[in-house]
């Protein structure tokens, strides 16, 4: 049986019999990255915080995706002018699937919002707006044809996350794709923060008592250097952790 990874999903508007119906997506991109490792996707859509045990107790693993940015309110700011689009239902549900998924020990991903939001969900909180919060000269919103790598990482050296992208590295540094106006500020209980762009800015946490519990700033689901590395550890640590189950 192939280790079952649920996906958070992203709530928009979608033509339907000439009306706007909320519509459950989830990018392609990221399926095809868990099915390239060994694993197999199931689509969470956004309900009620008291729902997220019933999609935990059915899944291996979870894995955060993108999205909007995270509501403000969740560390107690208001929302600064910068901000864009806000959902606080899928908020809300992805926090309860984050720290039910820590309380089962379940393997957890997220990307890029996905990172910020567990992080968010451990008491850290966030940089509502790169550009106006912060001194950085670095675009991390990349302006390229293509998705191809944009920055510079420094990797910390005795990290998890050091220690899957050893083969990628040059030094203790790599070139990551980039699409994200927010970033981690400070980290959650119990989160280290195991790389950094050259501005200083987190771009990857951990958490070394769990299993596997990464985020990461940029998208390893769209390839590019370490991606087949962090996604196959991923389904990897579902898969031992379904076995331990059985």
């Amino acid at each position: 049986m192939l280790p079952v990874i649920g996906l958070t999903s992203r709530t928009l508007p979608f033509p339907a019999n000439r009306k706007q119906r909320p519509t459950e997506t989830v990018t392609r991109t990221y399926v095809e990255a868990i099915e390239r490792a060994g694993g197999l996707s199931m689509m969470i859509p956004n309900l009620d915080a008291s729902r997220a045990p019933d999609y935990l107790d059915r899944v291996d693993a979870l894995l955060l995706t993108g999205g909007d940015d995270p509501d403000p309110a969740l560390f107690g700011e208001e929302p600064h002018p910068n901000i864009e689009l806000v959902d606080s239902r899928r908020d809300l549900f992805e926090i309860a699937l984050v720290r039910g998924a820590v309380d089962r020990g379940l393997p957890v991903f997220g990307i890029c919002r996905g990172a910020q939001l567990l992080n968010i969900a451990l008491g850290g909180d966030i940089y509502q707006d790169i550009a106006a919060q912060t001194d950085s000269s670095l675009q991390h919103t990349q302006r390229r044809l293509d998705d191809g790598p944009w920055h510079e990482i420094d990797v910390e050296p005795n990290s998890r996350l050091g220690a899957l992208l050893k083969d990628s590295l040059s030094g203790q540094s790599m070139r990551v794709n980039s699409f994200h106006h927010q970033a981690c500020r400070r980290a959650g209980e119990g989160l280290s923060v195991c790389a950094r762009a050259r501005d200083g800015l987190p771009e990857a946490l951990e958490k070394r008592d769990h299993r596997f519990f990464l985020g990461v700033q940029w998208h390893p689901e769209l390839g590019g250097s370490g991606s087949d590395a962090l996604f196959s550890a991923f389904i990897e640590a579902a898969r031992e952790g379904d076995s331990a189950r059985k």
